[in-house]
């Protein structure tokens, strides 16, 4: 092997697996799958099948040896950032295959395992389909940190059965407990256990003792996806490519929750053109990344305060320009004096720790003189106040806005803009219809200590062509002024800055170079 080559500029995902002769499930859509997000993908073929859309016919099972030397060849070429496993042929495979990823993780604590569970229950014996379960159960899953079954499939790993459909919400809690991992319970297949039901939701739940501390940067600890209903009868390989999907967008670096919100999109937007294949039924024969705000899933989270705020909402709040333009971040009333006078019309007023009688008068003038410099003016976290004063707007973070009283902000006519990390927040911040999202933190900050990873501009670029025409979005955190144009190039009309002004040597001379490149946003009316 040549050491000197470079190595692949795509983040590498392997797909071990089946091969299936159409190419709508197994290997090949997993490679055309992972290709969508803009990873790699290679592969490691457990066994050769004969099967179609109608029938399965046969297996041919690889032997451990050249299992074995497809391992080696490809960690010696190109390691992976994820391993997604689907159809394995025996229980001698899965053995097999929990001692390398354990071995492996040794070399790269850092690797993701994703395993969507292909269980066949056909005409194989009972013993052997036990066998099967067992060795899953006590080897493999310990090495896995994303399981997506469907119903059937959670079911047999777990020998427990959900009580009814309402139930499968504690269900897949169960389930991520039990196999301490992070789990996607598949919706798709509700009606063949429960009758009459028609459910197509999807849940999340990550154990509550997670085993990886990475687990703890997702925003949400369990949620329910609802897809965006389409067609039913051309899905074949849709489990296959989800969960692929999933491993692509996080070999990109992308959060779990947030990998799965694309990947939804993704999925609805080919099966809106999914057809059949020759003589029988197909499935999704094309992908794109290239997905609209309506092809994503709607996200419900379970927490009873965050139900609360959402269902006392009754219409959308205030609405902002979806141009806002620079949007500097500033602690005092002076550098909001200062700013405004150089023809800033977008400012926020973060003072923080700060008892609420200190903090009065500050949002008392900062109002006066957003009024006064026919401004838009943003009061940070302290909504009480903003409401009490008649405040232009208020900005919120994720943890406030579960806690703060949204209808009363709402009714007052105090508009809202809320703080996103990624996809899914930005997802579920948009359901509180607020004024505007910010979309953070993209570079590292000094102001701040994160719990996510910055998003980076080719992250922040999908979610300015997803809320493009459809909400106001300013990007934020960590933006230098030699970072400025690569965040403009993205098209995104608003970028929020913290310290590039204030910590500058010339800070008007910035203002103003900042306000010819990025505009000073839409009038204020």
């Amino acid at each position: 092997m040549n050491n000197s080559q470079p190595h692949h500029p795509s983040p590498i995902v392997w797909a071990i697996g089946g091969v299936d002769p159409t190419g709508l499930a197994g290997i090949s859509a997993d490679n055309r799958a992972v290709a969508v997000s803009g990873a790699y993908c290679v592969n490691i073929v457990t066994c050769l099948t004969a099967q179609n859309s109608n029938a399965f016919y046969s297996l041919y099972e690889t032997k451990i040896a050249l299992l074995d030397q497809q391992w080696q060849a490809l960690l010696e070429q190109c390691p992976p950032q994820v391993i997604k496993i689907g159809l394995l042929a025996s229980s001698a495979q899965v053995e097999w295959l929990a001692k390398k990823l354990a071995s492996l993780r040794d070399l790269n604590p850092a690797l993701w395992v994703i395993y969507d569970p292909v269980i066949r229950a056909s005409s194989d014996a009972a013993p052997i389909l036990r066998s099967m379960i067992t060795a899953i159960t006590t080897c493999l899953l310990p090495q896995i940190d994303l399981l997506t079954p469907n119903l059937h499939e959670a079911i047999r790993l777990s020998s427990e059965s959900p009580q009814n459909s309402e139930n499968l919400s504690d269900y897949s809690q169960q389930l991520a407990s039990k196999f301490s991992c992070q789990v996607y319970l598949k919706g798709g297949h509700i009606s063949d256990v429960f009758a009459h039901e028609a459910g197509i939701a999807d849940y999340y739940a990550r154990a509550l003792t997670a085993t990886r501390s990475e687990y703890s940067a997702e925003p949400a600890r369990n949620f329910v996806v609802t897809p965006i209903k389409t067609q039913d009868s051309h899905r074949r390989g849709s489990g296959c490519m989800l969960a692929s999907l999933i491993a692509g967008y996080v070999a990109n670096d992308y959060r779990f929750c947030d990998a799965i919100a694309l990947s939804g999109g993704v999925m609805c937007q080919a099966y809106k053109s999914a057809k059949a294949l020759g003589r029988a039924a197909g499935g999704a024969i094309k992908l794109t990344p290239h997905i609209n705000i309506d092809d994503l899933p709607t996200i419900t989270v379970f927490d009873e305060m965050v139900f609360e705020n959402l269902n006392r909402l009754d219409s959308a709040f205030e609405p902002c320009p979806l141009n806002l333009g620079l949007y500097p971040v500033v602690n005092t009333i002076e550098w909001l004096t200062r700013l405004l006078k150089q023809g800033i019309k977008t400012i926020q007023l973060r003072a923080k720790d700060l008892t609420p009688s200190d903090a009065e008068p500050l949002i008392i003038e900062a109002i006066r003189l957003g009024k006064a410099y026919n401004a838009r003016v943003f009061i940070n976290d302290y909504w009480r106040l903003a409401i009490k004063h008649q405040a232009y707007g208020v900005h919120l973070g994720q943890e406030d806005m579960v806690i703060a009283d949204l209808n009363a902000i709402n009714m007052a006519g105090v508009r809202l803009g809320l703080s996103t990390h990624g996809v899914f927040e930005a997802l579920w911040a948009k359901q509180f219809m607020p004024s505007y999202i910010a979309l953070g933190h993209i570079f590292e900050t000094q102001t701040k200590d994160m719990t996510s990873k910055p998003q980076g501009i080719s992250k922040l670029s999908t979610q300015v062509r997803l809320f493009e025409g459809i909400m106001p979005v300013t990007a934020i955190g960590g933006i230098s002024t030699q970072r400025v144009q690569s965040v403009v190039d993205t098209k995104i009309s608003s970028v929020a800055l913290v310290t590039a002004i204030t910590k500058a040597s010339d800070p008007e001379e910035v203002t103003q170079r900042l306000l010819g490149l990025i505009g000073e946003g839409a009038a204020h009316e």
